[in-house]
């Protein structure tokens, strides 16, 4: 469970650079790398709830609509618990390939919500760089996150799961 607090605060500082110092730059979308890492390790109602914050406050911070995005992460999360049953993402091709439909998984349910009440979204062109951007840096993450989660799971430290 102590994992999970690590990812608010950075999505925080993410988020703060995303919208201040990196405006005009591509990024990858570290929330959802966030969430496909929660997805394939841990299901639990706490992966829920933290898909949730991670989406609401993207929300905030960025000036979408409320909610929006925290569906989509939401629809992530549990769409990355169920492949993880049959698919393993225990390669960096495998997490790379992964992060790519999930992000393009992401952009396609935001556009449909957006589309749904009338609002007009860019959506193919922004969708497939933002895709590909992430899985570029998917493995590279994913592999800081377990890193760090090894790290605060080393024995000898209270696990509070």
């Amino acid at each position: 469970m102590k994992e999970f607090l690590i990812f608010p605060p950075l999505t925080l500082i993410y988020l703060a650079l995303k919208s201040t110092v990196f405006q005009s730059v591509p990024l990858p979308d570290i929330p959802l790398l966030f969430v496909f890492y929660i997805g394939f390790r841990k299901a639990s109602v706490a992966g829920v709830a933290v898909a949730f914050a991670l989406g609401y406050m993207e929300d905030a911070l960025t000036g979408g609509i409320f909610g929006l995005t925290s569906l989509a992460l939401v629809s992530i999360f549990l769409i990355v618990h169920l492949m993880s049953k049959r698919v393993h993402f225990s390669s960096p091709a495998m997490r790379a390939g992964g992060a790519f439909t999930l992000a393009f998984a992401k952009g396609l349910i935001v556009y449909l919500l957006m589309s749904f009440i009338g609002l007009k979204a860019p959506f193919l062109l922004r969708t497939l760089l933002k895709a590909a951007i992430t899985a570029a840096f998917a493995p590279a993450v994913i592999l800081l996150l377990m890193r760090i989660s090894s790290r605060l799971n080393k024995p000898g430290l209270a696990n509070t799961e």
